[in-house]
């Protein structure tokens, strides 16, 4: 084997084409992370340089500038925890897997504390450290009842007070505030 077969064998890394794509990737996950609105924003777990570099994102108007900005950020997205901040923004994207499992086990949460009542409510309460069990309870005495009320009469509209939220959705909601992370 000569010198030349050796070289040719050995990794020297990605490509300096492939460096520019994974640089391009960063500055457009990046740019799309700037232009989450600040509810949203919140729950990416983000370092304080980039949480600066995006306040400064939104000072920027003109196009070169926010060109060269950008360019900063994807330099700082390389020391972000990525995983992190996937999951985060999947936890947000109404079609990733990760926002449908937590939806749907927000669901199951709100149909075993209708069905079981008490059973439920202790478990619940032990999982999620609820402080106003007072008022848990009383969403799902509401729900129980309107339940009751849509089964005796299905084509009645069934509403509670001035809100126009039925009492199942405001349960729903309740519970849903236990999942922010």
């Amino acid at each position: 084997m000569n010198d030349d077969d050796q070289l040719e064998n050995e990794y020297s890394g990605p490509s300096k084409s492939q460096v520019k794509r994974d640089m391009h990737k960063l500055q457009a996950l990046g740019e799309f992370i700037c232009e989450l609105p600040k509810k949203q924003l919140v729950n990416v777990p983000l370092s304080e340089t980039m949480q600066v570099a995006i306040a400064e994102w939104g000072r920027i108007k003109k196009n070169e500038a926010k060109r060269r900005h950008l360019q900063y950020i994807g330099k700082i997205m390389r020391t972000e925890d990525l995983e992190a901040v996937q999951l985060a923004l999947d936890k947000m994207d109404p079609s990733s897997d990760v926002f449908n499992r937590v939806l749907h086990q927000q669901e199951r949460w709100r149909e075993q504390l209708i069905e079981n009542g008490n059973e439920s409510l202790q478990e619940f309460c032990s999982e999620f450290e609820v402080s106003d069990v007072q008022h848990l309870r009383q969403l799902i005495r509401n729900a129980v009842k309107e339940q009751k009320l849509k089964e005796a009469n299905p084509d009645a509209p069934v509403q509670s007070g001035n809100t126009g939220k039925s009492d199942a959705r405001k349960l729903f909601l309740f519970i849903k505030s236990f999942y922010k992370e």
